[in-house]
Parts: C-alpha cells; structure tokens; sequence
C-alpha cells in the first residue's frame, strides 16, 4: 500500500504552524479540521503535532474510535494518557477516578460522576498549561463519546488565556452531539480549517513526487479524474503501477498504450477494495476479520479469538505490514486508515461480525481484560449466552463505573433474553447503570418498575434510595417524599435503612417548607438512627433539626446543629447520600459575622461537592457571592457568580445569583442584566425566596421623589417575612438600611418606628456585629440622629459590611450638615466616597455627591481618586492575589487549593486580571507581573 504524501496544503500547515507557535507563546487557540475522509486531515494533524513538538509542547495525541461511543470519556482518556498505566502521579489520579475507584466505587448510584471526572480531567490540563504549553489533537471526533465532546467543549472555553493548542479532526457529520462541539468552538473564536479538493498544480506536484517524473498528458487527465482527492489518487498511482500500466518517457511518466479510464473504480471505497485484491484470499479473510474488531490490532489477543497460532498469524500481519495495509503504532499494529479497514469489515458478512464480537467479548472475558473492552465486542454483537450473563452479573459494579452506556445496553438486552429469577438482579444494576450514564428518566421508570417486581426486600430497599435521589437531583422533592413514605409504609424494609428514609423525607420535606413534617420525620431518623447505631440517620435528622432552628431566626442553634451533624455524619456521607452540613455550617457563619470561618467552611463545601458532583454546588456559590456582596468585594462576587451559573441546580438558587449580580450592576451604574424569572417549584417556594430581589433592585433604581411607591413595593417582603419561606427576619436584615431610607424619605414614621422596633428586638435576641448596626442604622434615620449613624458605621465597619459601613456614613454626613457641622459632614463623606470608590459603586458616589451639595458640603477639591478601570490599581485583592500566583506557574487547580476557591472561580477571575491589565494570555500576565517587579524584586510571591 502505497504511503502518503503530503502536498499542495501550505496554507493549512502554514495556519496551524501559526497557532502552534502562539500557544506555546501563551496565546492559545482551538482550530476544527474538516474534511470528507482520506482528504488529509490525519496528515495535517501529524504536521501540527511534528511542529508542537519542535516546539517543546506537551503533545496528546489521539483519535476516536467508531465502537468506543458509549465509553464516557474513551477518546479523550486515550488522547491524554488515561487509559493506560502511568507513572505520572497526576495521570494516575484521574486514571483511577475515571476508573470509579474510591468513594464513588462504593456507592450504588453516582448521578453526577461525569461532572467529577470532567473537573478532573480540566484540572489535570490546566496543570500541564502551569507546567508548560499543551497540544491537545483529537482525530475522527465524528465518533467521539458525549463525555469527551463535553471536556473538549470546556476546554475551548477560555483558551486564549492558556499556552494550549486545541486541534480536532471530523468528517462532515450529522451526529447531533459532534455537530454541537463544532459549533460551540466556532462560537468561541475557533478557527475553521476546510480541506476541499487538491487545485491542479497540487496534484501535478503529488503525481511527480510519487512517481519521480511529471505526469504526461493522458496519465494527467486520469488524474484528473481522481477530483483532487489526496488518498484517491495516491491509491490509484499505485494500482497502476504495480500493474504496470505506466512508463517512463521523454522525462514524463505516462500511461502505457491502450489504457484509459474506463476500467479505474468510480468511488475511492471501489479504489480501496480494488488495491486490497492483491492479497492472498486466507490473509485477505484474516484481515477483515481483524478490522471487524476494531483499528488497532493487538496480535496475541487476536490470536486467541480467532483460534490461531500465534506464528501464523504473525506471518499475516508482516505481509500486510509490508503491504502498508497495517502500520506499527507502537504497543499494537492498526489499519493505516479508517477507508482501508472499513473495506475490509465490509467484506465480512453481518452474521459473521457478530460472531466475532461475541467470540472477542468471550475471549477478553476468559483473559481478564477491562470490562470496557469486553463490553464494546459483546454491545457489538446480538446474544449473551449463559457464561456471558454470569460475567455481567459479576462485573456490574466495574462496568457500571467504567462504562455504564456500554452496560445499559447489554442489561437491557439480557433482561430481554431472561425469565426466571436473574430478572430482578439484572433490572437493579440496569436502574444503577442509568443513573451512572445520567438517564435520570429512565432510570425513574426502571426503578417504579423493578421496585414491583423484585422478590428481594434488600433490593427493593435499595431501589427506593435510588429512585429517590434520582427524584431528588431534578429538584422533584415531593415526589420523592412519596417514595419515601411508601418505602417506610414496606413491612418488610430493612431495619437498618428505615433512619435514613426518615432522614431522607426530613430533608425532602425541608426544602418543601413542610416544616412540622420535616421535624417529625428528623426526629424519627435520630430515634431509628440510634437504634441502629446509623451515624448518616442520625446526622441528616439533626441537620435537618439545624436548619429548622436556622429559617426560624435561631441562627446560633442552627449552627450548634450543624455541628453536632457534622460529629454524627463522620466520614460516611456517600456521593450518592450528600447531606450539605459544611452549607448550613458556613451559612449560619455568615449570619454570625464570623466571615473568615464561613469562608474556610463554605471552601470546604464547595470542594466536597465538586469532588463528587454534589447537588449543592449552586447554593455554595451563592453563599460565598453573598459574602463578597456584603463585604464589597464585588468582582469577586461575581466570578462566584459566574461560576455557580454553570452547574446544575436542583434546589433552585440561581436567581439568588443572579439576583445579587444585578444589585451589583445597579451599585455600579452599570445596565442590569434581565429580571430574574423564577420558576415556580413543585414545592411552590422558590418564588416567594428571591423575586424580592428583583423588587430590591427595580426599587434602588427609582427616584428618591417615588419613595412611597418604592416603600409600598419592598416593604411587604419585609413585614411577611417568615420561617415558612426560610427567609425570616433575622436573615432579611439586611433589606432593613433601604426600608429605613424609604421611609425617612417617604415621611412614613409608622414603619420607620416598626423596623426600629424589629431590628433591635432581633439584636438583642441573637447579638451580631452587623445586627445590632442595623438597629442603631433604623433609629439614626427615624431620629436623624448624626452620633446614631456614626455609631452604625463603626459596627459596619467592625463586622465588614463595607457597602452598608459607606452608606452609613453618608447617612451620617447628611445628618450632621443638617445640624450644622460641615467638618464632620465633610469627613464623613469622604470616607464614604472612599469606600464608595473602592468598590466603584458609581451610582452611590453620584448620589452622595448630590445629596451633600444640596446642604452645602462638596469634597474636597481633588476628591477620592476614581478608582482605575485599567491596569493593576484595577485589581481587587483576591485578584491581585491571583495574578501573582499566574505569574509564578500555578495552575487554577493550585490556585483554587492555595485560596479556597472553585477553578470555574479563579478562572473568571484569571479573565477579568486579563481584561483589566490589557493582556491576551498568561505568559503576557506573566511578563507584566515580572516588569513591574522589577528586575531587584525576584519572583512575584503571593
């Protein structure tokens, strides 16, 4: 078979040697190859790793493989080393989560473990990106499995930051999934190389080169006829000369007397089967049964399915070896391309195809091969025989974790081909193998379905766990409370799983705002939890007790809750039983002022459930944004904000965030983005939570002249405040410093003297910094009392709220030019605009600035210097924090571990240091950190 040569495709080398030579300059770029197949894409992609390499990139080869596309993750593992034992600790690590080893091999379900795997999997790339620049090249992604289609998706996002270089191949494709990559790149800025047809001086200069002398004119029109087509056209140079139907003349090859075109193949597959009929009948079989089975060939195993001597079959691979048929690729021969070995498999009759897929599948069993392996030959193939049925069975648990696509398919196929007792086992591990594949749907249905049938209380038991955290993910908590109750109504439930059922349905029932049921049913989890010496029911029923005391204003209790369920869980919360108790924790530190633990408790959350895909991801990110909110950090807030947007979201907390993002582009005189929509929950609750946000953020954007109307809009989420909502008073405080002005403003002493009353009746129940600011806050401005205000401010200031410390001192400053003393007015005011400025809170400092020049008190000539939009004065901390440690070498994954933040967090702020700083990648970020050191200053340390 003759080798390829590479011609008349300068200009797409010439842009991917361009590209490849950006990233490793630290300007990454993604590029899409595409072409009909044997038009050069493989080709192309082996110019761009040749040119990675000169370059000293980390280069990750691979490709996808047309019987791999139910293996999650199968073409990107290949392409980055993870399917094959490594040394590198950081490989190895990935290997074994891909792998479901761990916490995750032990639980029955894992909903979000391909979440997992993906932040594995980004984390690693990002590492290597710290370490160096990275290629990342992906061949026939046509065939590629969704899960890799997601990383690859994720890594285009963003890339011109990082030192890599994402290149990937495909045949024009109608699969919706390949076709979304292709278009989530192209939206990113990925640039479209298009390989069409060879022009005629291309092909003139492949025909010389092949064969060492100009083409004449008759063996030039045949050519032609090739249309341009690379593959084709070398195929056809060869059949013609190994039939010898070309001569040398006068310094042109030329065709030899009487031969034309008539008897050349019409297509290039016709090509490709006319060029193999060379081969010997016994090797031509032999090969088509190998290509049957897959690309690459590994000549032991092959030996053994096809029941051959070793030597023999040898003998086989070394003449098509010289052939060209196969190529050597290292650890294992393959078809040199995908058009030769689909020409051979075609040759194969179906029936036969099967057989061989079920021969490999037996075979790979009988050696211990991964069950992924065995799994793509016997999904390829019809029936499961006996022996067959008893390896699923008992490697369900690996396959599952492994490939639980693969194993959903051959379940269902076994559960069709049996009728006696294994019924039940089977439909169990297929409910389990759905919701691993996140077919929450189906694994529903599956699990109503097998919870009728099966004899085995055990099972059933386990069926209804799983159903009800299938139920739970999607945020259908009701319904499964009624799962719950039907469980726990089972006569025949097993003792030992009945505390975590009523553990379970609290919690259920929590989030419903079912509050008197919920507490019913926690404290039936601690009574059976006890009983049973369960820790996980114990602990979930005083979480949920936690959080009963929390939405009722007892915050201090909430937290003494939390942490006795943290003592009572121990170490035994499962990814497929996640209780949340570091979110009530950190919460309940928040409410508190103890903002630095809340800090630490809320990192540990948000790592926990990153870890495994938990469903609180969301909520803890809107935490840790409110904290940022409250303490004027509010690019930091909105990198939190960013980065909880793009999770799952269950308990419905996105209008959280997105509520609190508006507010900050309110502060900032900046256009709010849309109005919240809040969905209505099938609890009915998540409405009621947050739509007052949006009330807050329409009402800061009206004129002080409309105060009544703005106080008759807010006030009511204030005065029906409750528990039921799990927004009660004493956590809607923070509404109170607006009420007040409303209502100072508005002239309505009848709820200024009630939020008076409230607050300092909520501060001397539960004393709190920032409560009892509040109260002094509410009385300051009913009384327009300057020394109340002041007095505010401090407390502000004493518990971080800087927003509300700026604002009280404006209050302050318009209370004292009130009665008459400009100095303190003067310098309250500047120290608002300070920390107005600080926080670029545009639309405060105007109105500050206003209200002030309206009594006759202006700042200082010069004023508080703006804060700059450009340039490292434009860092916040936490950003300039993450600049440094860029500067250094650290990964986001390093970066995240070093400063208690989520990747998705430092990488939106990684954008932001970018934008402000003019820069286009980390290498530049880099470069200016170090320039603006100073060649006496050493490294940037952090």
């Amino acid at each position: 078979m003759a080798a390829p040569v590479f011609v008349g495709r300068d200009p797409e080398v010439g842009r991917l040697r361009a590209m490849a030579r950006a990233a490793a300059a630290g300007a990454g770029a993604a590029v899409l190859v595409e072409g009909e197949p044997g038009i050069g894409k493989t080709s192309l992609l082996d110019a761009a790793a040749e040119e990675c390499g000169r370059l000293g990139m980390r280069v990750c080869r691979g490709a996808a493989e047309d019987l791999e596309q139910r293996l999650p993750f199968s073409a990107i593992g290949a392409c980055l080393g993870l399917l094959v034992v490594t040394a590198d600790p950081a490989q190895a690590k990935v290997a074994r989560l891909l792998r479901g080893e761990g916490a995750l091999a032990l639980t029955m379900a894992a909903a979000n473990h391909q979440l997992a795997v993906t932040e594995a999997i980004l984390d690693l790339v990002d590492a290597w990106c710290a370490a160096g620049p990275v290629a990342v090249l992906v061949d026939d992604v046509q065939w590629a499995d969704p899960a890799s289609l997601v990383v690859l998706h994720r890594l285009g996002r963003g890339i011109e930051e990082y030192p890599l270089l994402v290149a990937v191949a495909a045949r024009p494709t109608g699969r919706a999934e390949a076709a979304g990559l292709l278009r989530s790149l192209r939206s990113r800025g990925a640039d479209l190389v298009e390989l069409t047809a060879l022009p005629d001086d291309a092909v003139t200069a492949l025909v010389t080169e092949r064969l060492g002398a100009p083409p004449g004119p008759r063996l030039a029109r045949l050519a032609d006829g090739a249309g341009g087509h690379p593959f084709y056209l070398t195929e056809l140079l060869a059949a013609l000369q190994r039939e010898g139907r070309i001569r040398m003349t006068r310094g042109s090859a030329e065709l030899t007397p009487g031969v034309d075109g008539a008897g050349m193949p019409r297509s290039l597959l016709d090509m490709v089967v006319r060029r193999l009929a060379f081969l010997p009948r016994k090797e031509r079989e032999t090969l088509g049964q190998a290509a049957v089975l897959g690309r690459a060939i590994d000549v032991p195993e092959l030996a053994a399915v096809l029941d051959m001597p070793v030597m023999a079959l040898s003998e086989v691979m070394f003449a098509a070896l010289d052939a060209g048929v196969v190529v050597d690729a290292g650890p294992h021969l393959e078809f040199r391309h995908a058009l030769i070995r689909q020409a051979l498999s075609d040759g194969v009759p179906e029936q036969m195809r099967t057989a061989l897929h079920l021969r490999a599948g037996q075979v790979l069993t009988a050696s211990g091969a991964p069950v992924e392996r065995v799994a793509e030959h016997l999904v390829a193939g019809t029936t499961l025989d006996a022996a067959t049925l008893d390896w699923l069975v008992s490697s369900a648990d690996e396959l599952i974790t492994r490939a639980p696509g693969a194993a959903v398919r051959l379940l269902r196929r076994a559960l069709a081909a049996v009728a006696d007792e294994r019924a039940a086992e089977l439909r169990f591990h297929l409910v389990r193998a759905l919701i691993w594949e996140s077919s929450l749907s189906e694994a529903e249905w599956e699990a109503r379905e097998a919870i009728t049938r099966d004899p085995d209380p055990q099972r059933r038991g386990a069926l209804y766990w799983l159903l009800m955290d299938a139920l739970f993910r999607q945020g259908r908590q009701g319904e499964a409370v009624q799962v719950a109750t039907v469980a726990l109504a089972a006569a025949d439930l097993p003792a030992a799983d009945v505390g975590r059922f009523h553990g379970f349905c609290a919690k259920c029932r929590f989030f419903l705002r079912q509050h008197e049921a919920a507490a019913s049913a926690a404290a039936l989890a601690i009574e059976h939890g006890t009983r049973a010496d369960d820790g996980y029911a114990v602990g979930l029923g005083r979480l949920v007790q936690g959080g009963l005391r929390f939405v009722e204003g007892d915050v201090v209790r909430g937290l003494a809750l939390s942490e006795q369920a943290i003592a009572d869980l121990g170490h035994s919360v499962l990814p497929d039983m996640p209780a949340g108790q570091s979110v009530l924790r950190g919460y309940c530190l928040l409410q508190l002022d103890r903002l630095d633990e809340a800090e630490r408790v809320l990192a540990d959350a948000l790592e926990s459930n990153q870890r495994y895909g938990g469903p609180y991801l969301t909520l803890v990110h809107a935490l840790r944004a409110q904290l940022r909110f409250l303490t004027g950090a509010w690019d930091d807030a909105r990198a939190e904000i960013e980065a909880g947007l793009e999770y799952p979201d269950p308990l419905g907390d996105e209008p959280w965030l997105r509520g609190l993002g508006r507010l900050i582009a309110i502060h900032r005189g900046e256009p709010p983005p849309g109005a919240t929509i809040v969905a209505q929950g099938q609890g009915g609750s998540a409405e009621a939570q947050y739509v007052y946000l949006d009330t807050w953020a329409r009402v800061l954007q009206e004129e002080p002249a409309r105060a009544k109307y703005s106080l008759d809009l807010l006030y009511p989420f204030w005065e029906h405040a409750s528990a039921l909502e799990h927004l009660p008073h004493r956590v809607m405080y923070h509404l109170c410093p607006d009420l007040a002005r409303l209502a100072a403003t508005a002239g309505d002493r009848e709820r200024a003297a009630a939020l008076v009353a409230k607050t300092e009746e909520l501060a001397a129940a539960q004393p709190a910094l920032s409560l009892t600011a509040t109260a002094l806050l509410c009385r300051g401005l009913a009384e327009s009392d300057a020394d109340l205000l002041l007095s505010a401010a401090a407390s502000y200031r004493d518990c971080g709220w800087r927003l509300y410390q700026a604002q009280a001192d404006e209050d302050a400053a318009v209370a004292l030019a009130a009665r008459g003393d400009p100095d303190l007015a003067r310098a309250a005011l500047t120290r608002a605009l300070d920390l107005y400025t600080a926080m670029d809170a545009s639309r405060d400092i105007f109105r500050a600035d206003a209200r002030l020049r309206r009594l006759g008190v202006r700042r200082g000539r010069q004023g508080p210097r703006k804060r700059p939009k450009h340039g490292w004065d434009a860092l916040t901390q936490t950003e300039h924090r993450v600049a440094l440690l860029v500067a250094s070498g650290m990964s986001n994954p390093d970066i995240a571990a070093r400063l208690f933040l989520s990747r998705r967090t430092v990488q939106s702020h990684v954008s932001s240091i970018l934008a402000k700083l003019g820069v286009h990648s980390r290498v530049e970020l880099a470069v200016s950190a170090h320039q603006r050191a100073g060649p006496a200053s050493g490294p940037a340390q952090a």
